[in-house]
C-alpha cells in the first residue's frame, strides 16, 4: 500500500464534504428608486452552494430593538437554487441612525443558521433589484 494513499483519501473526503457545505452571501448597500429620492437598503442574499438550495425565513437588522424587514413585495420564505439571489429592501427611515448599519443585517435560513451582512461595495450607480418582480 502506497503510504501516502491514506493522506489523499482524507484530503479527497474534507474536499468533498467543504463542497457540500452551504454557502452564502449577504451583501447591504443604500440606494433609490428612480425617479424617487427617497433611500432604502437593500439586502441581497445570494446562494453560493456547489449543490444544495436554500431557504430565507426572516431578514433584520440587529438593533435595539430589531428590525425586520416585512416586504409585501418580497415576501419568506423564499427558496434560492444555485447561483440564485433574493433581493429585498427597507426604507432608511426605518432603520435607526447606528454605524455600520450594512453590517447588522441578519438573515436566518430554515435549518436555523444565522447568516451576517456585509457592506456591498461593489453596486453599480443604476440597476435593477435582483429576483422576481422587479419594482
Amino acid at each position: 500500500m502506497d503510504p501516502v494513499a491514506p493522506f489523499l483519501w482524507f484530503v479527497d473526503r474534507a474536499l468533498g464534504l467543504l463542497q457540500q457545505r452551504r454557502r452564502v452571501r449577504v451583501l447591504v448597500h443604500r440606494g433609490i428608486f428612480l425617479p424617487e429620492s427617497s433611500p432604502y437598503y437593500f439586502v441581497k442574499v445570494t446562494n453560493l452552494s456547489a449543490n444544495r438550495e436554500i431557504e430565507i425565513t426572516h431578514v433584520w437588522f440587529e438593533t435595539k430593538p430589531p428590525v425586520h424587514i416585512l416586504n409585501p413585495s418580497r415576501p419568506l420564505p423564499a427558496r434560492l437554487r444555485l447561483d440564485e439571489t433574493f433581493e429585498t429592501w427597507a426604507p432608511l427611515t426605518d432603520v435607526p441612525n447606528v454605524p455600520n448599519a450594512e453590517q447588522l443585517v441578519r438573515v436566518l435560513l430554515s435549518n436555523g443558521k444565522t447568516l451576517k451582512s456585509r457592506p456591498n461595495t461593489a453596486v453599480p450607480l443604476v440597476g435593477y433589484v435582483a429576483g422576481p418582480g422587479n419594482r
